[in-house]
């Protein structure tokens, strides 16, 4: 009887996939039919099991599939343990609002996120402002400047045993951020908001690069960013708002939504104004939403 092989899909590729098995070695390997028949598509960064296939081409075949921690679409991939949400404090201006959706969108799909100020040495008032603004509300920050990069023992400690993605608006410094921590240059981090503007997808493949003992992924992508075509509900909201979370069951109505009510204990939750105007912005589309399609 063959005994499976563990490992990991690193890359995919034309219905090939690339794995690296828990001993190291990479292999070459092609799913079982069985997982079509069941609308089960392997993906990079699922953890499998593969047996020889005698196919000295495809030498592998992948015969089961992990159950996911999440999995992200457009490009597809699965298991991220820690989102990268790369923030420029100046050239350009700071996207807070994409900043904030994509804090909403972590802890809806089990991923911790980590706030990265690049570029601070251009603007330290600013910097300043959004350590304290995110620290505040809860939120792991850490910062680089042009010339400074994090200490290795910090870097060691984000990475190891952590599938890892990077994020956040065009020219903020992604690449530049991946080739600093890896010295990769073929690394290409996808531009998340230049999709949002373009309403679609660049296609391309996806890969895992080992890294500090764990994973670097080089595109996490997502197809759309508007809180109401990713499913996000009322209920999702509120998880990227920390601060809000403080003051649960502390106003007067046990359903206050924090946008004026009477009773309202919103002052001691601590959120910044702009946090506070973003929130409510965000529940207005959700709450606009759920009235048109009757959810």
């Amino acid at each position: 009887m063959k005994q499976p092989k563990s490992g990991r899909i690193t890359k995919g590729i034309g219905g090939s996939y690339t794995i690296l098995l828990d001993n190291g070695e990479s292999v070459f390997a092609k799913p079982r039919g069985i997982f079509r028949n069941r609308k089960v598509i392997p993906t990079v960064g699922d953890f499998c099991e593969v047996e020889p296939s005698g196919d000295p081409d495809i030498p592998y075949t992948i015969v089961s599939i992990g159950e996911r921690r999440n999995l992200l679409v457009r490009p597809s991939v699965a298991n991220i343990d820690v989102l990268i949400i790369a923030v420029s404090t100046a050239n350009p201006e700071p996207d807070l609002k994409l900043l904030d959706k994509l804090l909403i969108l972590c802890p809806k799909l089990d991923i911790e996120p980590l706030i990265w100020l690049t570029k601070t040495d251009l603007s330290r008032e600013k910097a300043d402002t959004l350590i304290k603004e995110y620290s505040d509300a809860g939120f792991h920050v850490v910062e680089s400047s042009q010339e400074e990069m994090l200490p290795d023992e910090q870097i060691q400690k984000i990475f190891e045993g952590h599938t890892v993605g990077v994020a956040g608006q065009s020219g903020v410094g992604k690449s530049t951020l991946c080739h600093r921590l890896t010295g990769m240059d073929h690394i290409e981090v996808g531009d998340i908001s230049e999709r949002l503007k373009r309403g679609k997808h660049t296609t391309r493949h996806v890969e895992l690069f080992p890294f500090r003992g764990g994973f670097l992924i080089d595109t996490p992508g997502f197809s759309s960013l508007d809180v109401d075509r990713i499913g996000i509900e009322e209920a999702d909201l509120i998880e990227g708002y920390p601060e809000l979370l403080r003051i649960a069951g502390k106003c007067r109505f046990q359903d206050c939504r924090h946008t004026g009510e009477l009773g309202c204990r919103i002052e001691e939750s601590g959120i910044s104004e702009g946090r506070l105007a973003r929130y409510r912005e965000f529940l207005d589309i959700i709450l606009v939403n759920s009235k048109k399609y009757g959810k």
